[in-house]
């Protein structure tokens, strides 16, 4: 009883200890703010009425593997009431319709919205109306099915893919076991537990977070906060609390927020299968296949197994003895085995590289000629390598590349808690981090800029320039089915993105990083653990850890993970970093750990606000590979008719301001200055201000990726905006909008990215070419011309080039002419050998005053004449070539293009436009290709075309 005691004693110290290290860091509100402190709506409350409970009996859906998902007839309740009223869990017949029928998967408040408890958070101020005591309870979930009758003689377990935060599992009155932390599988075995001739009934009881916090409500003061003592529990959603880009979640996204899954087992089982491909770079005319994977015998007596494999044509065989209870980790290698030596393989390649080839590997465990067990797995033959600096043991500072798959299993080669500062003064604040001891012996000194500090990824021997963004949260209620999340992987692809950032791992599950593997988007992978010196650290080492190996494992195969990361800016507690360490050269080791999302290596992070003189502060700024940049991005209107009330749309007020338009911060007030600025007049309504606004939103989010693009691999090898991907309706830091509207941000990033770029720096006066394509371009040309507005030519330019391949080619460099004082169009192409433009770059100047363009609004709108082709079915989706000519005699500028419901004139979402926020000379006429995807193919539409100028 004394030891216990002293034990207790002791653990409540450590506990108090680390708090009271942590004691000036956010721990978020102690108190809710007041009524006159909340914003307001001029519109009425919405009230809704809760859906009448229907019996559905639970569903089991067979997938490749064999496994049964257990989908319909969820059902979920809150804790007290199960224990208030007397109802039994396990009586699925009386009081049902004290219970919701549930979205599995999906979070408490996916349920409650979709059962119309609440109403819908994204809209207006309704997260205001959701009661913040969600995330304060206990529930119940419940399903209950039968066993098909052809696998009545199965053993089975139950794997739970992701539940957040905390959970008792129990089937049939029996407790299985615990999950805890919001990225870590649960799986039980369930032999002699199953009612294999009746109805049986799984139970999930869900804890929420111990430390929720208390979110800030965002004002026109401040948007309060980032996070909170819910950062305390990481592994988790730490984001839902409430961030500069997120209102607080009100049930902090607890749930089965991932699938449930019945599967089949034999005796012995078959864990977490690797698959590694090595290139002998800079030969990729082969590759070598290895697969991992651990057996364990689960009975007491001696069992001999078939291991099987098959990719494609090509099969492989084992036979394993396992004596009881024995764990054994078995391989295939070419060694062994031949064939996994594939000659002239398809290969993955980031978007704009080339294409993204998977292959499937099918992996079986069989026993006297039965499949006992299978695993389909899904990867793709490429080798990351990397170059960067680090300190020898001597003290000297090296540049290198490295392929982690070369270095010998289990080894660190990178000491991230001994890092020293580059003693160059052109590089003064980038920390590199010093060698383990013997890690010398895996690197090869890297030649050119041997002085460069910065990080470059390569994908096959190539240097990849990063571009893309950041992901703070797939969807702020965890809605993450394909159908909901597959548009807007789409979306990065068609911007030209090579990269997106799992920003403290918030959208960690199978579908986002498949759906990277499709669009051959890179990932940097964050754990769950924001900014150091700012948030809290966890309290859990072990649970964090625990939580961090899974995901290594779970998620290793995909070939788009390029970096394990452990935090958002900062380096991880020191007993973290060693479990990092150990986790990821042991369980994964193809891939480059990185101790830091900046400054290590990387350049600081920001600014993320309006800058004046965006341009010439960013060509002064662009080095090195930044993981955040970012500015303010206001959507369409008819975007915000979707998520703000009409009584609400103008003047900019409370919603704006709680759908994160910070006013008094970001340098939000210069932002809403230039779009003013526009106009001859102030912007009379919301339809004024939001179309001025992507004017201004086109050039900021061009500037960012070109003022990279002007140093590519000098000293600079990539950008990713905070943020690309918003993760509810939002005014800021997206390239396109919850909806998958296109609005200018997009079609600036997505023109400064394009594979083959021309672009002209008004600042440096460079006229350059960015080629990140693995071809060359012979005989190329570029013109440079000034228009003024009725489309007359004021200045030509031309030059004859060669464009190397990945590589950036200066032209020229070009400064106006003196005479050139009014508001003018600078067009820059590029055209091919045969004369067609590959590129095409349109700048806004005004040499008297560079901010103003007021100009552009006198006059009116031009008279545009669209017209397109009968259109063409292809894959079930609706491919059309639309013709957009200026029939008038000024420039058409900011020319946007929808397809639009034929009956109600509104844009349908999403659809693919080939450009957008573009211009027309007098007379000129442009061809946009569009994409119009399978669930809108039935409706009626029509094609428009709008000018930005209101």
């Amino acid at each position: 009883m004394t030891k216990i005691y002293w034990l207790s004693l002791l653990a409540f110290l450590l506990i108090g200890a680390s708090v009271q290290g942590q004691s000036n860091l956010n721990f978020g509100r102690t108190v809710r703010q007041q009524a006159d402190e909340l914003p307001h709506s001029k519109a009425g409350k919405i009230i809704t009425e809760r859906k009448a409970y229907q019996a559905v009996s639970g569903q089991l859906q067979k997938d490749e593997e064999g496994n049964f998902l257990l989908s319909g007839g969820w059902e979920m309740i809150e804790g007290y009431k199960l224990a208030g009223k007397g109802i039994s869990l396990w009586d699925t017949r009386t009081n049902a319709d004290e219970w919701y029928n549930a979205v599995v998967p999906g979070t408490v408040l996916t349920t409650l919205v979709e059962q119309s408890v609440y109403p819908d958070p994204y809209y207006g101020l309704n997260n205001l109306l959701i009661p913040d005591t969600l995330c304060r309870m206990d529930w119940w979930y419940r399903i209950s099915f039968e066993i098909p009758q052809t696998m009545k003689d199965t053993d089975y377990q139950i794997l739970l893919n992701g539940i957040n935060y905390k959970a008792d599992i129990w089937l049939n009155g029996i407790r299985l076991g615990t999950m805890n932390g919001a990225f870590k599988r649960g799986l039980y075995t369930v032999a002699g537990l199953l009612d294999k001739q009746g109805m049986n009934t799984l139970a999930v009881h869900i804890f929420p977070p111990n430390n929720p916090g208390i979110p800030f409500e965002e004002n026109k003061e401040w948007f309060g906060g980032n996070g909170g003592a819910l950062c305390l529990d990481g592994p988790t959603f730490i984001s839902s609390e409430g961030w500069d880009w997120i209102p607080g979640i009100r049930d902090r996204n607890i749930g089965i927020w991932q699938d449930v899954r019945l599967v089949p087992v034999g005796d012995v089982l078959m864990e977490d299968p690797q698959v590694i491909t090595d290139l002998p770079l800079p030969d990729t005319t082969y590759a070598d296949i290895k697969i991992k994977t651990r057996l364990v015998n689960t009975t007491p007596e001696t069992q001999t197994v078939s291991v099987n494999g098959k990719i494609g044509d090509i099969s492989f065989s084992q036979e394993v003895i396992l004596k009881p209870s024995e764990q054994k980790n078995i391989s295939f290698t070419p060694e062994q085995f031949g064939q996994l030596r594939i000659h002239n393989p398809a290969l993955w390649w980031p978007n704009g590289y080339g294409a993204q080839a998977l292959y499937k590997l099918s992996l079986t465990v069989t026993q006297e000629d039965q499949v006992k067990q299978k695993k389909e797995i899904r990867f793709g033959i490429r080798e990351l390598s990397y170059e960067l600096m680090a300190q020898t043991a001597e003290k000297e500072n090296i540049r290198f590349q490295y392929s982690p798959t070369d270095v010998e299993e289990g080894r660190s080669l990178f000491d991230y808690k001994k890092r020293v500062p580059v003693e160059s003064p052109a590089f003064s604040s980038i920390i590199i981090p010093s060698l383990t001891d013997g890690a010398i012996q895996y690197l090869r000194k890297e030649t050119t800029q041997p002085e460069n500090p910065f990080l470059t990824i390569c994908v096959n021997g190539k240097r990849i320039f990063c571009r893309g963004g950041n992901w703070g949260m797939d969807d702020g209620m965890k809605r993450v089915t394909r159908e909901r999340l597959e548009p807007y992987f789409r979306l990065h692809k068609e911007a030209n993105f090579t990269m997106v950032r799992n920003w403290t791992g918030e959208s960690t599950e199978e579908l986002f990083y498949t759906l990277c593997d499709e669009y051959g988007l890179l990932v940097w992978n964050d754990f769950s653990i924001s900014t150091q010196g700012y948030n809290l650290e966890p309290l859990d080492d072990e649970l964090f850890l625990a939580n961090a190996r899974d995901i290594v494992l779970r998620f290793r195969n995909h070939p788009s993970i390029a970096i394990w990361c452990p935090r958002n800016e900062g380096y991880a507690p020191e007993i973290l970093e060693d479990g990092f360490q150990k986790i990821i050269s042991a369980v994964d080791g193809t891939r480059h750990y990185h101790g830091n999302s900046r400054d290590l290596n990387l350049c600081s992070s920001g600014p993320w606000h309006y800058i004046d003189n965006q341009l010439e502060y960013l060509t002064g700024k662009a080095d090195g590979f930044s993981t955040e940049l970012g500015a303010p991005s206001v959507p369409t209107v008819e975007t915000l008719r979707k998520f703000i009330p009409e009584e609400d749309l103008w003047p900019i007020g409370d919603v704006w301001y709680y759908h994160d338009l910070h006013y008094e911060s970001f340098d939000w007030k210069n932002y809403i200055r230039d779009v003013e600025k526009l106009g001859q007049a102030p912007s009379r309504n919301a339809d004024e201000f939001c179309s001025r606004a992507q004017f201004i939103n086109y050039n900021l989010y061009r500037n960012m990726f070109e003022a990279w693009n002007q140093k590519m691999w000098n000293y600079a090898s990539g950008l990713l905006l905070w943020m690309s991907h918003p993760a509810w309706p939002s005014m800021i830091w997206q390239t396109y909008s919850y909806d998958y509207e296109t609005h200018g941000s997009f079609y600036g990033a997505k023109k400064a990215c394009e594979p083959i770029h021309v672009q002209w720096n008004s600042v440096n006066k460079k006229l350059q070419v960015v080629n990140t394509t693995l071809e060359n371009i012979p005989d190329a040309k570029v013109f440079f011309r000034v228009y003024d507005l009725k489309g007359k030519q004021l200045y030509e330019k031309k030059i004859s080039v060669e464009l190397e391949a990945n590589k950036l080619t200066d032209c020229m460099e070009i400064a106006l002419p003196p005479e050139i004082r009014d508001v003018s169009l600078v067009r820059t192409q590029l055209s091919d050998r045969r004369g067609k433009i590959v590129s095409e770059n349109d700048y806004w100047i005004n040499p008297s005053e560079p901010t103003d363009f007021s100009v552009l609004q006198e006059g009116g709108k031009s008279e545009l004449r669209i017209k397109w082709n009968t259109p063409k079915k292809k894959d079930n989706k609706i491919l059309i070539r639309a013709e957009i000519k200026n029939n008038s005699q000024k420039i058409a500028t900011g020319i946007k293009v929808n397809v639009r419901d034929k009956e109600s004139g509104k844009s349908l979402l999403p659809v693919y436009v080939s450009d957008g926020y573009f211009n027309l000379l007098p007379d000129e006429h442009k061809q946009v290709s569009i994409e119009i995807p399978e669930n809108l193919a039935g409706k009626e539409y029509y094609v428009s075309a709008d000018e930005w100028i209101r």
